[in-house]
């Protein structure tokens, strides 16, 4: 092992041991157990020491090395019908990603704009949101910024601006489409999966949409603001956009198809009441699992993927989240959440909605500029969660808070794998990014914390 990660582990194994032992009189055995739990995966998630994966892995096996639950039911979570939800999306992506579709909906939403330097970066900002609701951040920030460099190697740029502007606009669509969704961000498919373990609470593919879709839309056109106000630019005009063939492959209209089905039939899972009533039906009634195990039995069917695409499922993500979940169990049971739940009573005025919201929102934001975004919701999804029990404020609210709060940094380019993605370019510097990304931070917090206190409690 090398120098960092022995000096990581034996830190995190010395914290562990004095936790356990100063809170001997306060706090239960199996509480204190589940609090070394905490602390060594928190302490392991931040710090990277060991890959992500393998502290999940690590998680149940010390529950059941410290008695707080049996090893069994401590890994069922990584069996949580979630972890098919995420797998179904990991693969229609692949599916569209391997057939070029993600490239075919890009240049043909980006080949009908005519509106100048700003109405075609607007335009490739809600084409890469749009993408990101469906398949990877990562995957769709790759692709538009691709084609971004292509459009911005022969522009005419005197300030030098434009490049910057287009890939950040990019990777922070990206980040804020993802929010649309279940599947757009692993954060969001967490916290829906933590409510219905933890409370018995399910929301909703389409109830998942209300909570998200409003503020990726406000978010990418304040993105959009922003990123020309902070990085003035003198082009006027850009080359055309053009591609090869316009038609589609009989490869790429059937995974068409299945994206098109996909769509609609994690939408109309289960509808709203409103809409319900409406319309006189509530929805096909099969969960947005069981809409994922049969999208990936299509692909599968079809010979669109092959037995050499599994391995492209984002496994160690599928770990990541089995293991957050499974944490949070163990806070539960042990009775841990809520003891730390009445320690941060304290931080929100008593109970206050507005502050305990706050509270919440800006430490998941704050979690995931020093941690990955998963992580982040891993550790605190189940503390929000446990919070919202002991206040006035739904734990449904506080869980989707999280979920969206973990995925909002735009500062760093560990905040987020767009993010990364966009520094790796070149094109921006890290000043440059804490520059544009601290504002939209807080612009998105603030704009969270105002719909979870005005708006959400409608929803519910």
């Amino acid at each position: 092992m090398n120098r960092k990660r022995v000096i990581t582990l034996a830190a995190i194994t010395i914290i562990s041991f004095f936790a356990y032992n100063i809170t001997a009189e306060t706090l239960t055995p199996s509480q204190r157990s589940a609090l070394v739990v905490l602390i060594i995966a928190s302490g392991l998630w931040t710090t990277e020491a060991v890959p992500l994966a393998a502290t999940s892995l690590l998680i149940p096996m010390l529950q059941e090395f410290l008695g707080i639950q049996g090893f069994k039911t401590a890994l069922a979570p990584f069996f949580d019908p979630t972890v098919m939800l995420l797998l179904g999306g990991f693969l229609l992506a692949v599916a569209v990603e391997k057939y070029d579709l993600d490239e075919y909906f890009a240049y043909m939403i980006l080949s009908k704009v005519n509106a100048g330097p700003k109405g075609v970066v607007l335009a490739i900002m809600f084409a890469t949101g749009f993408l990101s609701m469906w398949i990877s951040n990562s995957a769709s920030t790759a692709l538009l910024i691709t084609m971004a460099l292509k459009i911005t190697e022969n522009v005419h740029d005197e300030k030098g601006n434009f490049s910057k502007i287009m890939v950040l606009a990019i990777a922070y669509s990206a980040t804020a489409g993802g929010l649309s969704t279940l599947v757009g961000t692993t954060t969001c498919a967490m916290a829906a999966a933590s409510l219905k373990t933890m409370i018995g609470y399910d929301i909703s593919f389409f109830g998942w949409v209300l909570f998200g879709f409003p503020i990726a839309i406000i978010q990418i056109l304040v993105i959009w603001v922003v990123l020309f106000m902070s990085f003035p630019t003198s082009v006027k005009e850009l080359p055309p956009i053009e591609r090869v063939s316009t038609q589609l492959t009989r490869n790429q209209r059937n995974t068409l198809i299945v994206f098109v089905f996909a769509v609609l039939a994690w939408l109309t899972s289960s509808l709203p009441g409103p809409i319900a009533n409406l319309i006189g039906w509530s929805g096909h009634g099969y969960s947005s699992s069981m809409v994922a195990g049969a999208i990936v039995m299509l692909l599968y069917f079809t010979d669109l993927l092959d037995e050499q695409d599994i391995k492209n499922g984002k496994w160690s993500t599928l770990l990541l989240i089995g293991g957050g979940l499974s944490l949070g169990k163990a806070l539960e049971v042990s009775g841990l959440v809520g003891v730390i739940g009445n320690s941060l009573l304290g931080l929100t005025g008593g109970g206050s909605p507005f502050q305990t919201i706050a509270l919440v929102v800006f430490t998941g934001l704050g979690f995931s500029i020093i941690a990955s975004n998963t992580a982040s919701a891993g550790i605190f999804l189940p503390i929000a969660i446990g919070l919202g029990q002991q206040t006035s404020v739904s734990p449904v609210i506080l869980a989707v808070a999280v979920g969206i709060s973990t995925s909002l940094d735009f500062m760093l380019p560990v905040g987020t794998p767009p993010n990364a993605i966009a520094y790796s370019t070149g094109k921006v510097s890290m000043g440059e990014m804490i520059k544009a990304g601290i504002l939209l931070d807080l612009v998105g917090a603030s704009l969270t914390i105002l719909l979870a206190w005005l708006v959400w409690p409608l929803l519910i």
